[in-house]
């Protein structure tokens, strides 16, 4: 078992509420080490929060690649998870090539929003020892409108593929599950039919652990979610306002 896969269960063995934060740069990679959190996730919402656009389909390889360098230059404590970003991952092969590229840039983990027809990636990332993380539920990567931003998993077809879909990663070796936007009660229903650690943004507190883009956090992005917290209001400063969100996930009792 990797030391990777070790670390994770570890949090579940333990009870241990995951929490995990979207940053890009070294600045806010270097409070959120001291901070002691969990997972620092390079997420391809830099298309959002950092480029400026409405969603993350314009953001390549070489940015994700970029900014984990520089959030790599202060990792001392935390799991430094990547994006695997649209057309990145268009057949095996180019999701090893370009999951390697991430993993010398200093990432522990690699992220694919997942769908049925990328079973064989997942399986060949695993089979050479790159660790993964499926993001299931809304993926952003292949939300073409407005439609497509809801929650996942309220009726019964739907609920039982991303059920389906939670038991094939496990089985394919994945290390990790994302739950974007899923049902409460299914992203319940996943996290405890499942070995391996789950985690959520705008799914609920059933999971293993919740996930957050920073600049949400702290109440300076453009559009954010319904589903986020603005915790510097209540603050006043940065680092109490990211300790405040880690002592609320950590609080959370399932």
């Amino acid at each position: 078992m990797s030391n990777i896969k070790k670390k994770l269960n570890s949090y579940i063995d333990e009870k241990n509420q995951i929490v995990c934060i979207t940053c890009y740069d070294a600045s806010f990679s270097k409070i959120l080490d001291d901070l002691s959190i969990d997972i620092v996730l390079v997420g391809d919402s830099l298309g959002m929060v950092i480029k400026g656009e409405t969603n993350t389909h314009n953001v390549t390889i070489e940015d994700i690649l970029y900014h984990t360098s520089c959030v790599a230059k202060n990792k001392n404590n935390f799991i430094l998870m990547a994006d695997l970003p649209i057309n990145s991952y268009k057949d095996p092969e180019i999701a090893y090539t370009n999951s390697k590229k991430l993993l010398d840039k200093k990432a522990d983990i690699v992220k694919i929003e997942y769908k049925d027809n990328h079973a064989e990636i997942v399986k060949t990332l695993i089979s050479k020892n790159i660790p993964v993380c499926a993001h299931i539920g809304l993926l952003p990567q292949y939300a073409l409108s407005i439609q497509d931003i809801r929650i996942y998993g309220k009726d019964r077809d739907e609920r039982d593929k991303l059920l389906q879909q939670a038991h094939s990663l496990e089985k394919l070796g994945a290390n990790m599950i994302l739950l974007e936007c899923v049902n409460s009660e299914l992203s319940k229903d996943i996290t405890n039919s499942v070995k391996i650690p789950v985690i959520g943004i705008g799914s609920g507190e059933f999971c293993n652990g919740q996930v957050q883009v920073l600049y949400d956090l702290i109440g300076v992005s453009n559009n954010p979610p319904k589903f986020s917290k603005d915790f510097l209001k209540e603050n006043g400063s940065i680092k109490k306002a990211l300790k405040d969100f880690y002592n609320y996930v950590k609080s959370i009792k399932n």
